[in-house]
Formats: structure tokens, sequence, C-alpha cells
């Protein structure tokens, strides 16, 4: 989709392009947002139809490591819900690593998150070829309260805003 014209004004599309575009990416839309697919940087889905269901949904499975722990996790597929089984022996403020559990291959971080333990929003690709601009991103501390899922677009918008790269 060309975000601007030849004259090189932003070009607005209509809610139905945007939907379209959505759900090309995987992103849903009735009633909350949600994503139907995510993938690790090695292109494995981490939303499979037995993983632990949210709403009805599955949800996203991450394998978690803690400093002296590690469990497999399941985070709810809609976007600023923060919802998720597993990983009652992680502490509030816990720093995890965020691992594929098919691979094992750690999440790209794409920013830091102002969050009070120096958390880092680590990103999961909508697309089987890793790119931020078609990612949802968390923080990877136990706790934080920007630890739902969120657009990777709107973060960095906040971070750019907030800290002036």
């Amino acid at each position: 989709m060309d975000h601007f014209d030849e004259e090189g004004k932003l070009i607005i599309p209509d809610k139905d392009s945007i939907k379209n575009e959505l759900e090309k990416r995987g992103l849903i839309g009735k009633e909350d947002l949600h994503v139907t697919q995510v993938y690790c940087p090695n292109g494995h889905e981490m939303v499979m139809p037995d993983n632990a269901k949210f709403d009805g949904l599955p949800g996203i499975k991450l394998f978690l490591k803690g400093e002296n722990k590690e469990d497999i996790v399941y985070i709810s597929p809609f976007l600023n819900k923060r919802q998720r089984t597993g990983g009652d022996d992680f502490g509030l403020g816990d720093k995890l690593e965020v691992r594929c559990p098919v691979c094992n291959e750690k999440m790209r971080v794409i920013g830091p998150c102002d969050c009070q333990w120096n958390g880092e929003y680590v990103m999961l690709s909508l697309d089987k070829n890793p790119d931020n601009r078609n990612a949802v991103c968390f923080c990877d501390i136990w706790g934080c309260p920007k630890g739902d899922v969120r657009l990777a677009g709107e973060v960095v918008a906040e971070y750019i805003r907030d800290y002036r790269l």
C-alpha cells in the first residue's frame, strides 16, 4: 500500500482498505483486534489451534527463560489485553528471555520500555519474514504494565515522540 501520492501528499485510505490490509497481515478485528498468526525470526508459527484459549481463540505460545526458571507461557492474542497462562514461578519484575518454543531462537528487541525495571520490547513478526513494520510486541519484564501485546509501529512511534531519537 503506497503512503504518498505522486505529489508527495499523504494518502488517507478508507476504513475498508485498512481493514483488508490488517487482515492480510494476520490482524482481525470484529470486537477487539487480535492476531491470528505470529512468527519467530526463523519463521516458526506460534499461534496454533491447540494452544491455550483466550475468549475462544488460541493464544501465542512462548518459551520464557528467567534467571533461574523457564516455562512455556501462552499470552492473549488480543491487542492491549494482558492475559496469560503459565509462568507461575516468575516474580514481579523478572527480566525474561523470550524465545521460540520450536527452535529456541531469542526474539528480537525493537526498543526500550520505560517501565521501572528497564525492560525491552520484544518483537513477534506477523510475517514469516521478520520485519518490525508488520509486527506486534510486548515488554520482556514479568508483570510490566506494558506487557500486553501491542502493534510495534505504535511502540516505535511513542519512542520517537517521547525520546526524540
